[in-house]
């Protein structure tokens, strides 16, 4: 299931920089179904959306599809809420191959306009065909 285009969308593709193989800039949908079930009236962004969205944004920028074979980390620093945190920044901090087809990334999850606040930091290896 592909998250882009309907739980969020991307405003933004950032430039490669120090400390950055490459980033993105997107905004979530607030009125997505998710949020309604997770949690009615306290709606929060499902830890499993933000990995996904992690292959998503990978794949777009590797220029093919991408999924999730293992998670090395998953630290999860703060709650994405869509209402306060509607617009979140992925910065991928580091990419290698694998030899085996795979790309292992590092990613954090942050806010555009402070970067301070870290919501979720992955260690992801990521690989083109499904398991």
């Amino acid at each position: 299931m592909t998250l882009n285009g309907d739980f969020y969308t991307i405003e933004g593709r950032l430039p490669a920089q120090d400390g950055m193989v490459y980033g993105f800039d997107v905004r979530l949908n607030p009125e997505h179904y998710i949020f309604r079930a997770h949690f009615p009236g306290h709606p929060i962004t499902p830890g499993v959306c933000l990995m996904q969205m992690v292959a998503e944004l990978a794949a777009e920028a590797e220029g093919c599809s991408l999924y999730v074979r293992s998670v090395k980390n998953a630290k999860y620093t703060g709650v994405v809420t869509p209402g306060e945190n509607a617009r979140l920044r992925f910065v991928f901090s580091s990419r290698a191959e694998t030899g085996d087809g795979g790309i292992k990334v590092q990613a954090l999850v942050t806010a555009p306009d402070n970067p301070e606040t870290l919501f979720t930091k992955f260690s992801l290896t990521l690989y083109k065909d499904q398991i």
